[in-house]
């Protein structure tokens, strides 16, 4: 006698609470995602073969050279920006209040003489663009400002690795001046940042 097979039926799963995770987890980042800010300056780094990418697991000292010759001041190490410009400040008589520290740590770079602090710190980061403040830090040997910047970032985090990004069209004398001043404090060595050969960035 045959055996009776059972009628073979469909599993059905109710995907009900899988999607009103996946939404979830979708708004969540959606609603907790920073925007990247506008850029003070725009720099386009020369093109290399190099395929060799930054290690920074102890954070980065970023300084950039705009095609102007500007020197700007970027980490992201956190408590290493709020040492930096609680020493800046106490250097030039600059009394910080809870607004400059705000409008400071809003902004992603440092690019402006110290005598200009207290009023670009005013300002909110876009403000003090628009107003022309964003110029750069001062390295000239009479006023080598960005000796100050990167010895307190360094004081505060001796681990910061330093990397240069300049702009292709930037002066070889800048670069100059930058490099004798981290080789004046004993950093020699720093990586240069470029972008892939065909793909600039």
């Amino acid at each position: 006698m045959p055996k009776v097979k059972a009628k073979r039926q469909s599993v059905s799963l109710d995907m009900t609470a899988m999607c009103d995770v996946a939404f979830l987890l979708l708004t969540f980042f959606m609603l907790t995602a920073k925007f990247r800010p506008e850029e003070a300056v725009t720099i386009t780094p020369p093109s290399s073969i190099s395929e060799k990418a930054l290690n920074a697991k102890d954070g980065m000292l970023t300084i950039s050279v705009s095609n102007e010759g500007g020197v700007y001041l970027a980490t992201d190490d956190q408590m290493a920006r709020e040492f930096m410009l609680e020493r800046m400040a106490n250097r030039y008589g600059v009394a910080l209040t809870a607004e400059m520290k705000k409008n400071y740590m809003g902004s992603e770079i440092v690019g402006y003489p110290a005598g200009a602090m207290r009023q670009v710190l005013n300002m909110k980061p876009s403000e003090a663009k628009d107003k022309g403040f964003i110029k750069g830090i001062p390295i000239d040997s009479s006023n080598n400002e960005l000796s100050y910047w990167v010895g307190y970032a360094k004081l505060s985090n001796p681990e910061l690795k330093v990397a240069i990004k300049g702009d292709q069209n930037s002066s070889y004398k800048v670069f100059a001046d930058i490099i004798g001043t981290l080789q004046a404090q004993n950093i020699n060595i720093f990586q240069l940042i470029t972008a892939p050969e065909n793909k600039p960035k």
